[in-house]
Parts: C-alpha cells; sequence; structure tokens
C-alpha cells in the first residue's frame, strides 16, 4: 500500500512563538469528519468530572492524566473525545475502525504509516489506563468499546441518561455533562487545535456549567490557584491553551480591574470569554501578536 501524506498545508508559529502549526485542515479530514458525522451524535457528552477534579485532595483529573507525556497525549485526548462523539446510544457503542481512519479523521501526518502508529499507541494507553476495552479481531480493526470517562473502569452509561435517572439526588451531580458541537469535528476545529487548546476550551465548558451555550456569554475568570487545584495543569498549558483558542476565533481575552469600586490600587486581571458560535465556520488559524498570562 502506497504511504498517504497529508497535502503541505500553510503554517504559522503559534502565538508567543515555538512550533508552527498549520493554518487550515486537510479536505482529507473534512471529508473523514463529514461521513463520520452520519454515525455519531449531534453533540458529544462529556462528564465534567473528567475535566475537573471535586477537591485538592483527589487525584489528577482524568483530561490532565491523558495528555501528560507530549505529543501523544494530545492524540489521546482527541481520540478519546472522538469515541465518545460516535457514542449514539446510551450505553457503549462498539467501534471498529482502522487506525489509519482515525487518523485521518484526526488529520494526522502520514496516517497510512506514522499516523496509524500514533493511533495505535494512543489506543493502547487509554486502554491501559481503563478508558476503553479492546477486543482483537483478526483480519479486521480492532473492536473498541467506552468505558466511564473517569477512568475508573466501570462501563459506560451516557451523562444525560444517567443526570435523568437520578435527577433532583446527589448521585446525579456526579454526572453533570457538557456538551461538544459535531462541527468541533466537522468544520476543523479539533484537528487543527493543539493539546493545550483543546484542554483549554474543555476547561471552559467546565467553568460555564451549562449542557447548551447560547450567545453572547459572560466573561470568566480562573485565578492560578484555583487553575492549578481544579484542574491540575501548568501555567504554560493555560497560557499556550487560550492562545491557542484565541488565534482559532473561538475566545477573546480582555483585562477587568478586580475591584473597580474600590479606592485601593487598581489591579487588572485577564478575563476570557468563550464563542462557540465560531464552530459553525471552517476553522482557520489567525495567529495574534499580543500574548495573554495569568
Amino acid at each position: 500500500m502506497a504511504t498517504e501524506t497529508r497535502p503541505a498545508q500553510a503554517t504559522r508559529p503559534v502565538s508567543g512563538g515555538g512550533e508552527r502549526l498549520p493554518e487550515t485542515v486537510s479536505a482529507t479530514a473534512l471529508d473523514r469528519a463529514k461521513k463520520a458525522s452520519h454515525r455519531a451524535r449531534r453533540r458529544a457528552q462529556l462528564r465534567l468530572s473528567f475535566i475537573s477534579r471535586p477537591d485538592i485532595e483527589a487525584e489528577a483529573p482524568p483530561l490532565a492524566r491523558m495528555l501528560r507525556g507530549g505529543r501523544g497525549g494530545q492524540v489521546r485526548l482527541k481520540l478519546f473525545l472522538s469515541y465518545l462523539w460516535m457514542q449514539t446510544s446510551d450505553r457503549g457503542t462498539p467501534l471498529s475502525y482502522y487506525a489509519q481512519s482515525w487518523a485521518q479523521l484526526l488529520d494526522l501526518d502520514q496516517p497510512a504509516t506514522t499516523g496509524a502508529r500514533r493511533i495505535n499507541e494512543a489506543q493502547a494507553w487509554l486502554e491501559r489506563h481503563y478508558f476503553i476495552a479492546v477486543k482483537a479481531n483478526p483480519g479486521h480493526a480492532n473492536v473498541v468499546t467506552v468505558l466511564n470517562e473517569t477512568g475508573d473502569d466501570s462501563a459506560y452509561i451516557a451523562p444525560g441518561a444517567a443526570a435523568k435517572a437520578h435527577r433532583a439526588t446527589p448521585e446525579g451531580l456526579r454526572h453533570l455533562y457538557a456538551q461538544l458541537s459535531a462541527t468541533l469535528w466537522t468544520n476543523g476545529y479539533i484537528q487543527l487545535m493543539t493539546g493545550a487548546g483543546l484542554a483549554m476550551y474543555l476547561i471552559l465548558l467546565d467553568q460555564y456549567r451549562a449542557a447548551e451555550l447560547t450567545e453572547p456569554l459572560h466573561h470568566v475568570w480562573i485565578s492560578p490557584k484555583a487553575f492549578a487545584a481544579r484542574y491540575d495543569l501548568s501555567p504554560d498549558t493555560r497560557t499556550k491553551g487560550i492562545n491557542d483558542l484565541r488565534d482559532l476565533g473561538l475566545l477573546t481575552f480582555s483585562r477587568k480591574p478586580i475591584n473597580p469600586d474600590d479606592f485601593d490600587i487598581e489591579r487588572l486581571r485577564n478575563v476570557y470569554t468563550l464563542h462557540p458560535g465560531q464552530l459553525d465556520q471552517p476553522a482557520h488559524r489567525r495567529p495574534q501578536k499580543i500574548k495573554t498570562s495569568s
């Protein structure tokens, strides 16, 4: 089989310098996403307990654990969210697609070789850490069944169904969830996002705490101390993620006074506003010159 390489694309450095990132997603990835959307949810469901931990004594949340380990963490996160996107029933829907197809969906370089290997490595990690169960299927693609997003090795039940079953009970709080629009895939955003950008997108969904977001949204602020305690990610990940979302048009930030009605010395803080409506437009990276800080 000939090795498939992703077509050359224009790239620019990520805001603040560093790694060069593609400005647009390939036609192949968009085609795979369009086809996948016919077998997927209109909005993927993700428990908030995947994103944040309930208290500082708890272990790092699944999001932080999954991201650790360099570029491999980014593929693990994107692949797992893609599995969740394709959960069309309230119980785990078995998925059997070749690694090359997932690599094409996520727009990885050389999807038939290097990209497929990265998918297989990500899949093996997710299995070892109890986010999925994998069954070998000789002569065909492995069968993947998602497990609970918390990585506790329990069977998957869609959070919407679980929350409904436990409505008005303390148990129901464990199933609060955010929704990820199919356009995150079909318009190329998840493919272009860095791991840090995708993490910050999920963190902002956690901050808004709404199953569906309607614009205009109010701004949010996360103190550095609360960010570390709740999400267990580094300040560098936060800054890179904010820059990434801003370059993709998904977020704006501004500086607001902490105590605008106080006579004390004015102190400013960065506040962020998410723009989920941008997901309805084709993804395109537009690097900005201003770098955010905590």
